[in-house]
């Protein structure tokens, strides 16, 4: 990849989109300092140029802490014999360097295996082109507590190794490399102690993904360059791995909700405002319906001020394709943009965001919330060298982590207390709608940080409302098949509102004239329902209808309460012949069709392009997406 000083020059840590430079210039005390980010992820190099300090001085990454159980240690005990020991079938010279922390034992042995963690580079760990190695390490309990001795150069000895200790004991990292050459990944080590004995993880992003995350959330001076940051330089960082690698990248609810509590009890330990990002996101047909998801939510309802920033998943563009835990009520979810600044060529302003082809879309969800730059230049670790550039929706969701961290240190500064329902609520109201897309593909649009904060400096506070589709979807409305009979052009939502006593008329607003709703709702006690009508005779050529009925209270300037979002697919007849023609796509467009699938009836799709520089693609989904 480029270097990174022509990455900086050419924005390709996209800041401008969502207007993070503008807001960091004018607030430059608010850039996430004072702000905690945990990132739920593959793991994070703390050895990265960037990953090092905030904008203060501070250490960036307070803690590294595994749960993903890829690198658990099994330890023995070991005994020396003079001045070696056998760990793992490999002699060790050099005991005396164990020795002279703890001259009367116990100690223990055990191996990390390369070949378990993945695929090369990643899982080569000492960098020597070979992912069969087995590395031995001693364990042993000094004054301070437990530390570890790894052979880190080769040489079969201990003796000139330094006592690596628990990270968040003294933020120790280490590496495996010959003598003279970086290690390709810097390491730490995760004690604990059961019965007096140790157990030992090895925390290590063999996946590259994390630490990407971290950077786009809260680089500072990246690869050293002054001045090339994440979207929130001042916060500190704790990396959660919550991903193993030696068994393809899986990560399970369990671990999951282990880091969400340690990053939780770590936050509050603290007193720091916390920032989760999860880019982890799986296709589900069941939307909404994820045990995952009721567990985030009601975390998330347990702690309300922690925002949970999430990629929303890249199965786009098909209708109904997000991920979960994306599809949790309580998160912010973010779908992606191709930035202006990767579009450019030659001089000259850069072209619009456009939405990316791959960022999953809603339809049974009323999501995403937003959608943000999916395409950075962002930090990696030495052995992914030339992988600079990534794209995908999770890098949407620390760059929307990061703007939330802007707007907590600001909060943070100014003394106002805003929960994490607010600032979604304030991201979502002034954010920016690029063009004419619909709500189920592009949320409520590209945030906008100065807005979203001017917002919330006038203390506002938004509404807890819930939002179901009663007999089609989730939070939304979503009917594939077309009105198949009368009873299809009615469609009722229920409303809940936590809390709620007292009654409040809404004022509904349709956007669309096929889609018609009461002027007024009132809802009495915490749940109500709205029923709308469906204009059937405007919903006759095939294609794909959205619309929103949105309910504002008598403050307007709250934004709209709740949305109740309506799509409606009709399928061209089973007879068509030609379903598209001459469909002329724009830049970042996509055209959809919806036909019944036969299996005796073959299609054909055709392409073309004007220019060797254009492409375009096609896909075929189910119906669940």
């Amino acid at each position: 990849m480029a270097p990174a000083e022509v990455a900086f020059a050419r924005g390709w840590m996209p800041l401008a989109s969502t207007g993070v430079d503008g807001f960091r210039r004018a607030h430059p005390n608010a850039d996430g300092r004072g702000v905690l980010i945990a990132i739920l992820d593959t793991g994070i190099d703390p050895s990265v140029p960037g990953l090092t300090t905030t904008t203060t001085g501070e250490r960036k990454i307070l803690d590294l802490r595994d749960f993903s159980g890829e690198a658990s240690v099994a330890l023995s005990r070991v005994t020396p014999h003079g001045d070696t020991v056998e760990v793992a079938g490999r002699r060790l010279g050099g005991f005396s360097r164990v020795v002279a922390l703890n001259a009367a034992g116990p100690y223990y042995g055990g191996f990390l295996a390369e070949i378990p963690l993945g695929d090369p580079p990643a899982a080569d760990l000492n960098g020597d082109g070979s992912v069969a190695d087995t590395l031995p390490v001693v364990v042993t309990k000094a004054s301070d507590g437990w530390v570890l001795f790894v052979d880190t150069d080769g040489d079969g000895s201990l003796a000139n190794e330094k006592p690596v200790h628990d990270f968040l004991q003294a933020y120790e990292t280490f590496g495996w490399s010959p003598r003279g050459r970086p290690a390709p990944v810097a390491a730490a080590a995760n004690f604990t102690e059961t019965s007096g004995a140790p157990t030992l993880s090895i925390f290590v992003d063999t996946g590259n993904h994390g630490t990407f995350v971290s950077g786009i959330a809260a680089a500072h001076d990246l690869y050293g360059v002054s001045g090339f940051d994440g979207v929130a330089p001042g916060a500190q960082l704790i990396g959660l791995k919550i991903a193993n690698n030696a068994q393809g990248g899986i990560s399970v609810t369990g671990s999951m909700l282990r880091a969400m509590d340690y990053a939780i009890r770590f936050a509050e330990r603290r007193r720091l405002p916390l920032v989760m990002n999860m880019s982890f996101g799986v296709g589900n047909e069941l939307e909404g319906a994820a045990r995952i998801d009721s567990i985030v939510d009601s975390v998330l309802a347990a702690h309300p001020d922690v925002v949970f920033a999430v990629s929303a998943g890249n199965d786009g563009p098909g209708l109904s394709t997000m991920g979960f835990p994306g599809s949790a009520m309580r998160v912010l979810t973010a779908g992606a943009t191709l930035p202006g600044a990767f579009l450019r060529r030659g001089t000259g302003p850069a072209p619009a965001d456009q939405i990316a082809s791959f960022s999953a879309r809603g339809g049974e969800l009323a999501k995403p919330d937003v959608i943000a730059p999916g395409f950075a230049y962002s930090s990696v670790p030495r052995y992914d060298a030339g992988g600079e550039v990534k794209q995908g929706t999770s890098f949407s969701s620390p760059h929307m982590a990061g703007i939330a961290a802007l707007l907590k240190s600001a909060l943070l500064q100014a003394g106002i207390t805003a929960d994490a329902r607010t600032i979604k609520q304030a991201l979502m109201v002034t954010a920016r709608p690029q063009g004419s897309l619909p709500f189920i593909d592009e949320g409520a649009g590209l945030p906008e940080v100065e807005s979203a904060w001017r917002w919330l400096e006038g203390r506002h506070t938004a509404p807890e409302v819930a939002v179901h589709a009663v007999g089609h979807g989730d939070d939304a409305a979503f009917r594939r098949r077309g009105l198949e009979s009368p009873g299809d052009t009615v469609q009722a939502f229920e409303i809940s509102r936590a809390g709620a006593a007292a009654p409040t008329t809404y004022t509904l607003r349709s956007d669309a004239p096929w889609l018609v709703g009461p002027r007024t709702a009132t809802i009495t006690g915490a749940r109500g329902t709205v029923t709308l009508h469906y204009r059937a005779i405007a919903l006759k050529a095939p294609g794909v209808y959205t619309g929103v009925v949105s309910g504002w209270t008598a403050d307007t300037a709250l934004g709209p309460a709740f949305r109740l979002l309506n799509t409606v697919v009709v399928p061209h007849a089973i007879r068509s012949a030609t379903l598209l023609s001459d469909a002329r796509l724009e830049p970042g467009g996509t055209r959809r069709a919806f036909f019944a699938a036969d299996t005796g009836r073959p299609f054909v799709v055709r392409v073309s392009t004007e220019s060797p520089l254009q492409g375009a693609f096609a896909a075929l989904y189910e119906p669940g997406g």
